[in-house]
């Protein structure tokens, strides 16, 4: 006698599951899902599968992988998405959205410790430390230095440890209004532009002041009292004027174009242009002139570096004023070099307060305001 050691149904059944089982798995394309594979095996095995993301394996280098071997983003990689490492020529021209402006309340660094005066939640008020001196204190607060001599009545740079300083928020001047005022009479008496002045107050040109309000003027600059020299032969009259850049005497730093232009905008002012082109661009000297500040070693990503500028270039002119290139990929000129018109002194990048390759220009009259570049 023949003893069946399976009988042929169950046999049938066996066959007939695999063979679609089979088929299931030829149809599968070559690079499907683990987790599918992870389920059959449940079907047979009957135990519960961990998924990829219930068991991120962290390596060495910082990259963060799943239990396939498939390697994520870090978090890090997300935090400015504008670090790349394609191709530098096929940068996008980003329009900016003023990613330089004055007086935002970043322009100071994070452990200057300050407060706020009770004239105006605008206005802060600091205590000298010691070893301040009024030019650090500017460009701390990113302000002028004559802006901090208006508004606390100092003379020359003299300052004293413990003395509180009025910081603006913006480099120009802060006007009481009086019976009478109108924008236009105040821009006139502080050689400042209306729209600038309605701007950044937050007014209508059709807006009634009031007296007593406190507005601020960017820009506006005190005019100094008129030095008179007489002799028996002529009479000698010395001013200073708060004028526009001069037409025709600098040239544009640089091709592209203007991503964010020169003004006031509510709260704020953008004390230059911003000119779009890809990281690397060749960035030439406005004017003829000498190198008095240079900033390098700033990074992508690093948005107080510079003061914010990042890398930078200041140049002095003979006609009393100075040109500002910010954001630069890379600096090629040292402090008290002469340049020319037209000479590379470096090259455009993205580093400091800034949300996409361009450079920031600037021109700052001698008195410190800054002035309209002529591009």
């Amino acid at each position: 006698m023949k003893i069946a050691l399976l009988n042929k149904p169950s046999i049938v059944k066996v066959s007939s599951f695999l063979l679609v089982a089979l088929s299931l798995i030829a149809s599968i394309p070559s690079q499907a899902d683990a987790s599918f594979f992870s389920d059959i095996g449940s079907m047979f095995l009957g135990t519960q599968q961990a998924t990829a993301s219930e068991a991120p394996i962290v390596k060495n280098d910082g990259a963060i992988q799943n239990s396939q071997i498939i390697a994520l983003l870090s978090p890090e990689s997300s935090l400015n998405p504008d670090l790349k490492s394609i191709d530098q020529n096929q940068d996008a021209i980003i329009v900016q959205n003023d990613s330089f402006i004055s007086s935002d309340g970043l322009s100071t660094a994070p452990d200057v410790k300050f407060e706020k005066s009770s004239i105006s939640d605008q206005i802060r008020v600091y205590t000298v430390q010691e070893g301040d001196t009024l030019s650090e204190i500017a460009d701390t607060f990113d302000v002028s230095m004559n802006t901090i001599r208006w508004e606390n009545n100092i003379s020359g740079e003299k300052i004293s440890v413990g003395q509180k300083l009025n910081i603006l928020p913006v480099t120009g001047v802060k006007h009481v209004v009086k019976s009478g005022d109108t924008i236009s009479k105040i821009a006139d008496k502080y050689e400042a532009d209306s729209q600038d002045i309605l701007i950044f107050n937050g007014i209508s040109d059709g807006d009634a002041l009031k007296k007593g309000d406190i507005i601020f003027v960017p820009n506006g600059i005190i005019k100094p009292v008129i030095v008179s020299k007489t002799t028996k032969s002529s009479s000698t009259n010395t001013t200073v004027s708060n004028t526009k850049a001069q037409s025709g005497y600098y040239i544009r730093p640089v091709a592209g174009p203007i991503t964010s232009p020169f003004g006031s905008r509510k709260g704020g002012f953008h004390p230059g242009v911003d000119i779009g082109n890809a990281r690397g661009t060749p960035i030439v000297a406005a004017a003829d002139g000498v190198v008095i500040q240079v900033v390098s070693g700033c990074v992508e990503g690093v948005r107080s570096c510079g003061g914010r500028y990042g890398n930078h270039i200041v140049i002095q002119h003979s006609n009393g004023t100075k040109t500002r290139y910010a954001h630069l990929s890379r600096t090629s000129v040292n402090v008290g070099q002469s340049v020319s018109q037209g000479q590379q002194i470096g090259a455009l990048g993205n580093t400091g307060s800034s949300t996409g390759p361009h450079l920031h220009f600037e021109v700052e009259n001698a008195n410190g305001s800054k002035m309209r570049p002529p591009v």
